[in-house]
């Protein structure tokens, strides 16, 4: 692995995960300040507002790390960025539209907590929740048009169908395996939370049905990804290249080329799933008490939590790597079929090896290691503070 590849790994995957818990607690936050509101109680709305706190806290993480990444992608790959940026700039808009009005939607939901009426409060509240759902929804339909890049329209001025191009055989199944991988991630995380806090104190009973509750919807993500993974997989054979590059050293093979061998990353997800899963069953199949409780039940939420977010990392590094060294997986299958000057022009720009040659200079690496250094420092730091400095939430 080259190291800007290592640069733009490292940061994406903090980005990622912080991400896939931010989709959890915007989709419950709401529901919860509604629900609280509603029923009058102050302790369920107190719990609401702090898991507000570890939002603005992962969105903050979520957002530095995203555009170090944007960065990191301009500074070494700016012939794709051009191209791709310029083909797929709908998907891409969504996106981007999406994170400004989410942006926006952060901060007038926590200012606006006990000063907007209720009504508006929760208008923003829905606001909050539905872009976080549009915002995967414009990146992965890129990501599927980096599969294949069905829709593409090649003439006087390249152009991308849209409609052809969400009609990506591996758009949909992409979209919904993500989603709800961050969702039971997002949960379990939520519910490693609230043991890491059962560990130092009584859980009130809002805290402990909360903690409960996360487990459920986790195990139930996690009973939906059996059926979403196998349907993200049949979907790759339209990408024979990518799916041979994860399963051929399975003894799984189509008629491709197999340009590199992630076999071993896959069995490391699905050994991370099982693992989910028998925490899980561990703390929710009853057993004459309540196992969930326990100071071992505690520790195996947080286990839980930390197998999720690794699933999560490893099936994003999975997805990317499994079609390294081109951007587009089916690269290798397409490029001879395109006419000049695509050809020439697209072999080299989504080629991971063709480098901007003004960014392979050692001192310019150096700078970026330092660079990286200091702010996964002042991330580490800051997650310190909110998560186990005393009195930090």
């Amino acid at each position: 692995m080259s190291a800007p590849v290592f640069f733009l790994a490292l940061v994406f995957g903090v980005h990622i995960v912080a991400v896939n818990i931010g989709m959890a607690l915007a989709t419950i936050i709401p529901f919860l300040k509604r629900r609280a509101v509603r029923a009058g109680d102050r302790a369920l709305e107190g719990a609401a507002r702090g898991l507000f706190r570890i939002y603005a806290v992962t969105y903050a993480l979520a957002g530095v790390m995203g555009t170090a990444f944007t960065v990191f992608l301009l500074s070494f790959y700016p012939e794709f960025v051009g191209i791709a940026g310029n083909i797929t700039m709908v998907p891409f808009g969504i996106a981007v539209v999406s994170i400004l009005f989410h942006f926006f939607a952060i901060v007038a939901y926590w200012y606006g907590w006990g000063r907007f009426s209720e009504g508006f409060h929760s208008l923003v509240g829905w606001l909050l929740t539905i872009t976080a759902y549009t915002i995967p929804l414009g990146f992965r339909a890129v990501f599927a048009f980096l599969n294949t890049p069905q829709g593409l329209v090649l003439g006087e001025k390249p152009s991308l169908d849209v409609v052809q191009a969400l009609l990506n055989p591996t758009f949909l199944p992409l979209y919904l395996k993500s989603v709800v991988g961050a969702l039971t991630f997002g949960f379990l995380f939520i519910a490693g939370v609230y043991a890491y806090q059962g560990l130092r104190r009584e859980l009130s009973g809002v805290e402990r049905g909360l903690y409960a509750d996360s487990l459920r919807i986790g195990l139930m993500g996690l009973l939906a990804m059996l059926f979403l993974g196998p349907w993200y997989t049949l979907a790759l054979v339209n990408v024979p290249v990518k799916f041979n590059n994860i399963f051929a050293g399975l003894g799984a093979a189509l008629s491709a080329p197999t340009l590199s061998n992630y076999s071993w990353l896959f069995l490391v997800k699905m050994a991370l799933v099982i693992l989910q899963a028998a925490l899980l069953l561990y703390l929710l199949v009853p057993r004459g008490g309540e196992t969930m409780y326990t100071p071992q039940g505690f520790k195996a939420s947080i286990a839980a939590a930390a197998a999720a977010g690794l699933t999560v990392l490893t099936g994003e590094y999975l997805n990317a790597f499994s079609q390294y060294p081109y951007f587009v997986a089916n690269a290798p299958l397409i490029a001879d079929k395109l006419p000049e000057p695509y050809r020439t022009l697209l072999t080299r720009a989504l080629n991971l090896e063709n480098l901007s040659p003004l960014a392979q200079d050692p001192a310019l690496y150096l700078a970026t290691v330092v660079g990286v250094a200091v702010l996964l420092a002042a991330a580490g730091y800051m997650l310190y503070l909110v998560f186990f400095k005393e009195g930090g939430e």
